[in-house]
């Protein structure tokens, strides 16, 4: 019982497109197993069922048929011997099982990168915006404090290119190309879309935001589907994550000038207002900084975001010469 449970939760998972590698790995395992499954059958049905409501182009039809292929080889070269699998079973579960939970599975973490390609760098100062347009003709908007790397021309099956920082993408569509975006500790894979991705090297957060068409999301452990307003927001420590909904236009805020903060660990706000404002900030020594900051900033400035802060939490700030303290 406990397991059939464990089951329908792992594929409500799929159904809302978040879930693990372990998730995966328990779900092909379970179903190694020769026993009656009516509930898991008609829980697959519907699986199943939502997924064909979702539009997917020709490239990414070929990509589930190629990976149900793939399943069905691993599924029935993993079975032992003298163990009988229903191959009508294992057919019936592989088409769904390649678009919910194989899809190449960590093949996008890897950096796609060639030595035989020149690449482009570009590193944005604190203060200021940077419009860049690759290649393919995609339209990248480059945050405070951000670093871009992409090839000279895009050579091969993928667009690759690699982000410290934060971008709000505005991707060409090529089925037969997918553009993938690479940060310190996740991938974003499209095919053509616009999102922003907020993956500082230096924030504890990584954070995807959706505005138009889908976008998956890879990690070492898990991977996330996400369509317009829908947002990822993975913890680098932990590995944590949460999916949400969030209006894209609150993620792109700072295009405009504006801030934007929905339970921010005040280190990152901290980190975003250096950025924006080209200015050095630091907490005073002998207490805990461990508020969240909420709120809307539209072109405000510096100090008035600090006294908004000041307002809503416990934590003062003075100014000594270029420096700002927080304090308690």
């Amino acid at each position: 019982m406990t397991t059939d449970k464990n089951i329908k939760d792992i594929l409500n998972k799929f159904t809302h497109g978040l879930y693990t590698k372990d998730d995966v790995e328990f779900l092909v395992d379970y179903l190694m197993k020769e026993r009656p499954l009516p509930e898991l059958s008609q829980e697959m049905d519907n699986v199943w069922g939502s997924l064909e409501s979702v539009e997917t182009s020709i490239e990414e039809q070929k990509e589930y048929l190629d990976d149900a292929q793939k399943l069905l080889y691993t599924l029935n070269s993993n079975t032992p011997k003298t163990k009988k699998v229903s191959l009508r079973r294992i057919l019936s579960y592989a088409a769904t099982l390649a678009i919910i939970a194989v899809s190449a599975w960590g093949i996008y973490m890897s950096r796609h990168f060639s030595d035989e390609v020149l690449y482009t760098e570009v590193r944005v100062d604190n203060g200021i915006h940077k419009n860049v347009v690759l290649p393919d003709g995609t339209e990248v908007m480059l945050n405070a404090g951000s670093y871009i790397k992409y090839p000279q021309r895009f050579a091969g099956d993928i667009r690759n290119i690699e982000i410290d920082g934060e971008a709000f993408f505005k991707v060409v569509r090529d089925e037969t190309k997918p553009f993938v975006v690479y940060t310190d500790k996740a991938s974003v894979k499209v095919l053509g879309t616009s999102f922003n991705v907020k993956s500082y090297n230096s924030d504890k957060q990584l954070t995807v935001s959706v505005k138009s068409g889908k976008v998956q999301v890879d990690t070492d452990d898990a991977m996330a589907r996400l369509i317009a307003n829908e947002q990822l927001i993975l913890d680098k420590a932990t590995g944590e994550f949460q999916k949400r909904n969030e209006d894209a236009k609150f993620a792109t805020a700072w295009i405009s000038g504006g801030l934007y903060f929905n339970k921010t660990p005040i280190q990152n706000v901290v980190q975003e207002l250096e950025r924006m404002y080209n200015c050095k900030i630091k907490f005073q020594e002998g207490s805990t900084y461990d508020e969240y900051i909420y709120g809307e900033h539209d072109n405000k400035s510096l100090e008035s975001v600090l006294k908004s802060i000041q307002h809503s939490t416990n934590i003062k700030y003075r100014r000594e010469g270029n420096l700002i303290i927080l304090y308690k």
